[in-house]
């Protein structure tokens, strides 16, 4: 088996990895490359998943099960194809709209798929203050990174949330901020040591995904994401740059 083979096989069976086999399994993972792939496959498709679930209406499964025991089969053709409209636009959504690329650091990718998931209401924040100390001694408490310090007026931003999350299998916040009404921008904030790809020190660096603008830098041993929905002018302009 190659790796293109193992590929097509993983990709078939992310969410049923029992159902792969232990050749394809060992091939992710001995090769890096692959096993990468396989870890955003994953989650991507998790994600979808769950967005599915939670877009069914309440009851539906029961309504499903009771019909099917009933002689007469009209009442359920609907079913089918009203469930593989609403796969399909799912699917379309997230792909429209999912903004990490297999050209970003692994960090940087764990960290906006950790952002979508909160902007889109998939993951639930932990402590919601409009407190920036108070939101600060909750990661503290929580064991989770704090920003020692933040560059322009990042921090002066109006402060809504946090959620403690993992990234490259270590501890990572995001701090949830308004940065101009109706509008959040999501800073992650993770201990560096041992991370590859990495911005520079005290630079930031602006790149643009799908509708999202982000910038990240590195300060001494934390690196930074912050990432918007909000244009880029407001995002440059918190590092006085607009």
């Amino acid at each position: 088996m190659n790796r293109e083979e193992a590929r097509l096989e993983l990709d078939a069976t992310t969410l049923r990895p029992q159902d792969a086999s232990p050749e394809a399994r060992a091939m992710a993972g001995s090769d890096p490359e692959l096993g990468a792939w396989l870890k955003k496959r994953t989650e991507f498709d998790q994600q979808v998943a769950d967005a599915f679930a939670a877009s069914l209406p309440a009851g539906l499964r029961e309504s499903i099960l009771q019909n099917s025991r009933k002689p007469v089969r009209r009442p359920i053709r609907w079913v089918l194809p009203a469930l593989a409209a609403a796969a399909a636009a799912v699917v379309l959504s997230w792909t429209m709209f999912w903004p990490v690329s297999n050209s970003m650091p692994g960090w940087q990718a764990e960290s906006l798929a950790a952002v979508t998931k909160v902007e889109y209401g998939m993951l639930k924040v932990d402590h919601m203050s409009r407190d920036f100390e108070a939101i600060k001694k909750m990661l503290v408490t929580d064991q989770s990174p704090t920003p020692l310090r933040l560059p322009g007026t990042v921090g002066s931003m109006p402060v809504l949330a946090c959620k403690c999350i993992k990234v490259a299998g270590r501890k990572a916040s995001i701090i949830c901020f308004e940065i101009e009404p109706g509008k959040e921008a999501h800073l992650v904030v993770v201990e560096n040591t041992g991370l590859t790809g990495l911005p520079p020190q005290l630079q930031p660096q602006f790149k643009t995904s799908k509708n999202w603008n982000m910038a990240s830098w590195s300060d001494g041993s934390q690196t930074f994401l912050l990432a918007t929905t909000a244009d880029e002018a407001a995002l440059k302009k918190l590092f006085g740059l607009a």
